[in-house]
């Protein structure tokens, strides 16, 4: 059901800004008097990016289903167009908020008979009128080389959504016991199998986890995209991720839009302690600290009861980590005294417009504040992962895919 309705308003929400484009694309080509051939072009060209939309929003068959010359014939060019119009709308909209101060100044002096007259004065002057057609002239240049632009960027953040970058963090835990200190974490998220994430891609990510050869491996969730049978590729790929201490993981929002139990199980089984609203210890020469793990949900006060149940069952003075996919329960971590919370859910906002020091700009603000990185709040930290995979729209801009070697020491 949570699937379905997710579909529904994603589906919406792109069929809203299709309509949106294609109503000004017919009245700009009308205004050219563009012949019947061009506008007859235009309308298949917005009729046939869509349809598909329709059976790829709703049933996406495994990786291994789908041919080669489907997936970059149809399923690629489609994305493609809607990520390019979808970042259109987003950068034309936020211009356009920049006007407002402008247009409300206007709106204002229009009501005030005095202004009013200078203002019908100024524009009755033939400088005025010149000066008004070329600037709707430099406006519809101006939009034309956005939605260049708009499309160049969105054609590189599909060919570059595989560049991961390898992330080292240090994060100091203030009662962690001598025998952790520099104890190593691999954190991996939002692994989002599918066609846009096949084996042989997971195969690589593993590879490279691997390689860092840290103590204890974290995966925060989201380990299929929308399909229980996107779990098998996943569980033949991350078979052979292992690390001294074991690999960890918690559930994620997309592993519950199909069979949940049936994703579960294949991630057990293929080497990943899943903790589902559990505690475990992480053992080293005696010396210990609490894992605590959560299935998904998305209401603070669940966060509370929840975070609450799996603290009573540790010791104040031990360490705590919380594996727990969704970053909007920090402050509910906070106050239950849990040290460290690992995250992923936001992909570091997938599609981000500027970056000014750890703040993104980018749409996943709407949603949480916590993007990506290493939070504190007081002697609680969160560390949010920028994850691997895609949702949505496959691509990723000027947000590459994550791996996190996290290094514990004393502070």
């Amino acid at each position: 059901m949570r699937f379905f309705l997710f579909r529904i308003i994603f589906l919406s929400l792109l069929l809203g800004i299709q309509y949106f484009f294609f109503r000004r694309s017919e009245k700009y080509l009308r205004n050219k008097s563009a012949s019947t051939v061009v506008l007859w072009g235009e309308r298949i060209l917005f009729i046939g990016m869509n349809i598909p939309l329709f059976f790829i929003s709703f049933y996406r068959p495994p990786s291994t289903e789908i041919y080669p010359f489907v997936l970059y014939g149809v399923y690629y060019p489609v994305f493609l167009w809607h990520g390019t119009l979808v970042i259109l709308f987003l950068v034309s909209r936020i211009l356009k908020l920049f006007e407002l101060p402008f247009r409300f100044s206007f709106w204002f002096g229009r009501n005030i008979p005095s202004i009013n007259n200078k203002i019908l004065a100024l524009e009755s002057k033939p400088t005025y009128q010149l000066f008004n057609v070329s600037r709707r002239k430099f406006l519809q240049n101006g939009m034309i080389s956005l939605a260049g632009v708009s499309f160049a960027g969105t054609a590189y953040g599909a060919f570059v959504r595989d560049d991961y970058e390898i992330t080292n963090q240090i994060i100091a835990i203030k009662n962690l016991p001598p025998q952790f200190q520099n104890f190593t974490i691999s954190l991996m998220s939002d692994i989002h199998s599918s066609v846009f994430m096949p084996k042989s891609d997971m195969q690589k990510y593993v590879a490279a986890v691997n390689e860092l050869k840290s103590d204890v491996i974290f995966v925060t969730g989201d380990f299929v995209n929308s399909q229980v049978e996107e779990v098998y590729p996943f569980a033949e790929a991350f078979v052979d991720l292992n690390a001294q201490y074991g690999v960890y993981g918690c559930l994620g929002n997309h592993d519950f839009f199909s069979n949940v139990e049936i994703v579960a199980k294949e991630v057990e089984q293929c080497g990943i302690k899943l903790l589902r609203d559990e505690t475990t210890r992480i053992q080293k020469n005696g010396e210990n600290i609490f894992l605590l793990g959560v299935d998904d949900f998305g209401k603070k006060e669940t966060a509370e009861q929840r975070f609450s149940k799996l603290v009573s069952k540790t010791e104040m003075d031990i360490p705590k980590i919380l594996l727990c996919h969704r970053p909007y329960f920090f402050e509910q971590a906070k106050n239950n005294n849990i040290d460290l919370t690992l995250s992923g859910h936001t992909h570091g906002g997938q599609v981000v417009f500027a970056k000014f020091g750890q703040t993104a700009i980018t749409p996943a603000l709407v949603a949480s504040p916590y993007i990506w990185g290493l939070y504190k709040n007081e002697n609680a930290q969160m560390y949010v992962s920028r994850g691997i995979g895609t949702v949505a729209i496959p691509i990723r801009i000027n947000c590459p895919p994550e791996i996190t070697k996290i290094t514990l020491v004393k502070g």
